[in-house]
């Protein structure tokens, strides 16, 4: 790793745990302009996980099924363990639909758009893997890396309450085992975050959020 992108991680890990939520967006287009004023962007972009996948359809149709299951599991397990843990609901009242559609499908391309592609580019594509090249074993890298960015990942979410820092901690921490089983591809990861926003959001917007929630508890 340069010493440009030691600064810029430090930086980035400053600016998400100073100002949670809000911080995600500036480390973004930190890392956005690093990467568009890189004279090697191409490999620089490889070093990120933006590789082509073998079989679109079926990266597609995986990542599917794993948002699906992921998203499930935590409305059904994880995040009633999460409050009770906390004894906190998470708070999840930034998602206004507001009785119309027409908001819903914002939500949706909200979630893929800032979840999916922005977040996982700066958390998974760009910090998982500069704070794993400070370790020369590569395992140590990666399990160090995997571990500070799920931290992280759910500390930026603290406006969700306690709770939600759990939950999307969880999240994150799966969702950067997905980076590394998939050999760092980050599409996998992208789609997947992206597919967990759509069935939690598709959730909320028809109610059902609630009787998930108390399905096993």
């Amino acid at each position: 790793m340069t010493k440009t992108e030691l600064f810029i991680t430090i930086i980035c890990f400053a600016l998400i745990l100073g100002i949670p939520q809000y911080g995600v967006i500036g480390a973004f287009i930190i890392v956005f302009a690093y990467i568009r004023r890189s004279k090697e962007r191409k490999l620089l972009l490889y070093s990120i996980g933006f590789k082509k996948p073998k079989n679109w359809v079926k990266t597609i149709a995986l990542t599917l099924a794993i948002g699906i299951a992921i998203e499930l599991f935590a409305e059904t397990i994880f995040n009633p363990l999460a409050e009770k843990i906390t004894n906190s609901t998470i708070d999840l009242t930034e998602v206004d639909f507001k009785d119309s559609i027409f908001m819903y499908f914002l939500w949706v391309i909200i979630g893929f758009v800032l979840g999916g592609f922005l977040e996982e580019i700066l958390f998974r594509g760009f910090l998982l893997t500069r704070v794993s090249k400070l370790f020369s074993k590569i395992k140590t890298g990666n399990f160090v890396g995997l571990i500070s960015t799920s931290l992280i990942f759910g500390l930026c979410h603290l406006y969700q309450g306690w709770s939600g820092v759990l939950s999307t901690g969880f999240v994150g921490l799966l969702l950067g085992i997905i980076f590394l089983l998939s050999r760092k591809n980050l599409w996998y990861s992208i789609l997947t975050h992206g597919f967990i926003n759509l069935v939690s959001i598709t959730i909320l917007y028809l109610g059902y959020y609630e009787r998930l929630k108390m399905l096993f508890f």
